[in-house]
């Protein structure tokens, strides 16, 4: 072990022990202060003295926990103590060129795909990629997404009508379940100053009539004008349906069903025969294909009104005539799901949903193994 000149130094300096990579140790005192850069250079210069090697090529990390320490920064810094030992080991350079060679990793051409895979078989059933159009127009997810936005636009409207501006609310809700009305034309009317007085002398005595009676029939209203909106938003949804085909309706009064009967079952679950007939018999709300009512009253109803962004977007009147367009046309799916104020909320909604639909039904199978499970270990047990 060898001390350098500087070993007589003051209290504050710490003695530092450098090993090279060939096992020699240069041992010195060093200032808080001192950046590790110059450390290195020390240890190089006495290891090295011909000057064959460069400061860039090496790096000095610890022994106790193998970190690597930062040559602009201080011995204090650092918290560098006394008596430690420190590494002055190579730095990993690659070769020139290599990082810029990409023909290594660059995918195969079709042609050595083909000659590869010549001798492989012909697959019997060939995987199909899904049309995400049809997927998103037909299939059993645009279903699900209707269900859900029925179940939120109802919630939303009874917490329209618990707010203050509830009158004003489901008023512009109703209006977007109307078709647009044709402008009329302009018809100008002539008021006196009679009848403008007569109409505010009207006004006051209705405003003092409503008054009086106001406290008590408050919640009456409230429960009224919900009560209308819910009964126009589902027989709008009946009426919105496309018709069933003839040979959907011959299907349903082949197994005994009468015209109206299947009729009303074919539009209630989007024309779907099996699903029209399970409906008939008996077996409402567990199927997605049953498009007029909403989910069910369900785990994943309540947690879907529990997300704190979900119970936003219910207060939001724009929010909720966007939902009714989405039920009334396929088109504004697209639409909204590409806005920055209604991609973020019906992305959330389809992570939950999505979500707890597989919990459920993880559930769902754990319980039936454990019931299936449970007979054959008790009679193992007798």
């Amino acid at each position: 072990m060898l001390v350098s000149d500087s070993g007589v130094t003051g209290g504050s300096d710490i003695l530092v022990k450098i090993v090279s990579p060939e096992g020699q140790m240069f041992t010195a005192y060093f200032p808080e202060d001192t950046l590790i850069e110059e450390i290195k250079n020390r240890a190089i210069d006495y290891f090295y003295p011909a000057g064959e090697t460069g400061a860039g090529r090496f790096k000095i990390v610890r022994v106790c926990d193998t970190t690597t320490l930062h040559d602009f920064l201080t011995l204090g810094q650092e918290q560098v103590v006394m008596y430690e030992e420190l590494l002055l080991i190579e730095r990993r350079i690659p070769e020139a060129g290599t990082l810029w060679d990409l023909g290594a990793v660059r995918a195969p051409q079709h042609g050595a795909i083909t000659t590869a895979t010549a001798a492989l078989p012909a697959p019997q059933n060939p995987v199909r990629q899904p049309n995400l159009q049809s997927l998103l127009s037909t299939n059993e997810l645009s279903f699900e997404l209707r269900k859900i936005l029925i179940s939120l636009i109802e919630a939303g409207a009874r917490l329209a009508a618990a707010g203050r501006n509830y009158e004003l609310t489901l008023a512009q809700l109703t209006a977007a379940l109307e078709e647009p009305r044709k402008p009329q034309p302009i018809i100008v009317q002539v008021i006196t100053p009679e009848e403008i007085a007569a109409r505010l002398n009207s006004a006051d005595v209705n405003s003092i009539s409503t008054g009086t009676s106001n406290g008590g029939d408050e919640l009456y209203k409230r429960a009224q004008h919900l009560q209308r909106f819910l009964e126009k938003f589902r027989a709008w949804r009946i009426k919105i349906m496309d018709p069933p085909n003839p040979e959907a309706i011959t299907a349903l009064k082949d197994l005994g069903f009468s015209y109206d009967d299947a009729d009303n079952a074919l539009r209630t679950t989007g024309c779907n025969v099996p699903a029209a007939a399970s409906w008939l018999m008996g077996e409402r709300g567990s199927s997605v294909f049953e498009l007029i009512n909403g989910l069910p009253d369900g785990l994943i109803l309540q947690t879907l009104l529990k997300q704190p962004q979900i119970q936003r977007g219910l207060l939001n009147t724009r929010m909720l005539i966007a939902f009714i367009a989405m039920v009334g046309q396929t088109g504004s799916a697209s639409l909204w799901l590409n806005s920055p104020h209604g991609s973020p909320l019906l992305s959330q909604i389809s992570r939950t949903y999505h979500s707890e639909k597989y919990c459920l039904a993880v559930n769902q199978f754990s319980e039936r193994q454990e019931q299936q499970t449970a007979p054959s270990t008790s009679r193992q047990r007798n």
